[in-house]
């Protein structure tokens, strides 16, 4: 039975590989069927400190322990990526704090440092109005899935976040250098120009 399912899982990751379809998806039913699900390294503990600073809010928070996500931790997280436009909380997908604290590791920053949120979750309702008056908008934004944010960590260069977190291949990354930001996603692996 393990071995079919197995075999299964196989076909269905190479008929996404194939077609250009988006691995995330396979990895999730990796996962939900008895698949384990690997990290990118054996941390006891992640950390990490966001910011809405329009709001004036912040978290210092665990997120990661005991070999597991904290739920409690995560409802607070997707509070602050909420969608504020239309006042919708979305779930936010674990990994991508996982890429933002990694990102914070490889450039060597302390545990300390804030990561700005410029936008994290985005409902299809706002992502459609953002696509009127920015034609960058994706039509089909990572942003609702909750894979996708825009953030900026303070005198730190946005160019060179956005260069650290490509070499990671990862997802998308951006940077916008007008607003000194980068836009990191868990989606195919791609970048894009920008201004």
């Amino acid at each position: 039975m393990r071995r079919g399912l197995a075999f299964v899982l196989l076909f269905f990751l190479t008929a996404c590989a194939g077609t250009g379809g988006d691995g995330r998806m396979a990895g999730k039913l990796v996962k939900q069927y008895g698949g384990e699900k690997t990290r990118p390294d054996k941390v006891a503990e992640r950390s990490i400190v966001l910011t809405y600073p329009k709001a004036g809010e912040r978290l210092n928070l665990t997120y990661y322990a005991g070999g597991q996500y904290d739920p409690s931790a995560m409802a607070q997280i997707n509070q602050l990526f909420k969608d504020r436009q239309a006042d919708q909380v979305g779930e936010i997908d674990p990994e991508l704090i996982d890429y933002l604290v990694d990102i914070r590791r490889r450039l060597g920053l302390p545990p300390t440092v804030e990561f700005e949120i410029l936008s994290g979750y985005r409902s299809p309702e706002t992502n459609a109005k953002l696509r009127e008056t920015n034609g960058q908008a994706a039509k089909e934004s990572l942003h609702v899935h909750g894979w996708a944010v825009d953030f900026r960590v303070a005198k730190v260069n946005g160019k060179a976040i956005a260069e650290i977190a490509k070499t990671m291949q990862r997802g998308g990354v951006s940077y916008y250098p007008s607003s000194n930001h980068v836009h990191v996603d868990l989606g195919n692996i791609r970048t894009w120009a920008t201004h």
